[in-house]
């Protein structure tokens, strides 16, 4: 069980979304290659809530792209409500991604400028043609800029340049509703915002995913974000899964990976003080993606590394129920 990495994953029957050994590389100069995403396997449930979270440059957004095939991944099997995505011919593939839309980080870039906010939400039923008449359309996307705590009368013809950043988030999200997703993909949404409008979006969100039952990929590199959202969280770390756990188990008195423990170190409390980690980690910047160590990719930062760590590579193995963690000094 150990050796296969997978033993977190549920049974194919409970989950609406499935990837097994996803594999992303690009190529980089001199004929190298970016080791981007190296053999992750993880699921999600229907209305559940899973959050990844690591540093910049783990892997994350590389993640939420491929399982929709922008671009298709080098290798691995993305399924979608028991539909293999890779099976599928390009104008099935287009059709099956309806279910999946993805909400990108900078809002301003992610909204044609020249569109007005109504149509911005309509773009994509009036593109698959799912909108019915044009009095239905026009409640049903007021209806939803309401929803996203924005008065549709106000912004109904603004100009994205027009809004906030969290009202240009907000209008993002109404449009990925519109088309009835199963699947919400929010990569690194909250970044570019106030911490006040961070909080508002993460409660429009738990709403929105009650309202609707939704099932959600939560990308963060904040740990406490994540945390406040999710069901369960995958630890990422250059391209790997380090540890997969309930988030019920962040707040007990248990062991993690060395690298989860440092994210939680860096994760306020609320008297301001930081949470004390039970090994310190070396302050050495991530490795390049390049050229990934050997064995386990977190050995150079690791404290606790040996020799064992740099020759095998550890495999994701329950350590408590529901938590997995791929260490080889964790037990």
């Amino acid at each position: 069980m150990a050796g296969t990495g997978k033993t977190h994953l549920r049974e194919a029957g409970s989950t609406l979304l499935r990837v097994e050994d996803l594999q992303v590389e690009f190529p980089a100069k001199g004929g190298r290659r970016v080791h981007a995403v190296s053999g992750i396997s993880f699921d999600v449930a229907p209305a559940e809530t899973v959050g990844f979270v690591g540093e910049s440059g783990c892997g994350k957004s590389t993640v939420a792209r491929a399982v929709m095939h922008l671009p298709a991944p080098n290798s691995g099997v993305v399924n979608l409500d028991d539909t293999e995505l890779g099976s599928l011919s390009a104008k099935k593939l287009r059709e099956t991604r309806v279910a999946m839309q993805l909400i990108f980080q900078d809002p301003m870039a992610s909204l044609n400028p020249r569109r007005k906010v109504k149509d911005l939400v309509q773009e994509g039923v009036e593109i698959w043609h799912r909108g019915g008449d044009r009095r239905a359309l026009e409640e049903r996307t007021r209806e939803l800029l309401d929803d996203v705590g924005l008065d549709s009368a106000t912004v109904w013809n603004r100009y994205p340049h027009e809004l906030s950043g969290g009202q240009c988030q907000r209008v993002s999200i109404a449009r990925a509703l519109m088309m009835r997703p199963s699947l919400l993909i929010c990569d690194e949404i909250l970044a570019s915002l106030d911490v006040s409008v961070q909080s508002q979006m993460l409660n429009l969100l738990k709403r929105t995913r009650a309202e609707h039952g939704l099932a959600m990929m939560f990308i963060s590199h904040d740990l406490g974000v994540v945390k406040n959202i999710s069901d369960r969280i995958l630890v990422m770390y250059l391209g790997k899964v380090a540890e997969v756990l309930e988030v019920e188990a962040l707040d007990r008195e248990t062991v993690h990976h060395p690298y989860t423990q440092l994210l939680l170190a860096s994760v306020p409390r609320v008297t301001g003080e930081r949470i004390k980690p039970s090994v310190a980690g070396a302050a050495q910047d991530l490795p390049s993606p390049l050229n990934p160590p050997s064995g386990c990719r977190f050995r150079t930062r690791c404290p606790l590394a040996t020799d064992r760590c740099a020759q095998q590579e550890p495999q994701l193995e329950e350590k408590r129920p529901g938590q997995f963690i791929a260490c080889h000094h964790v037990s």
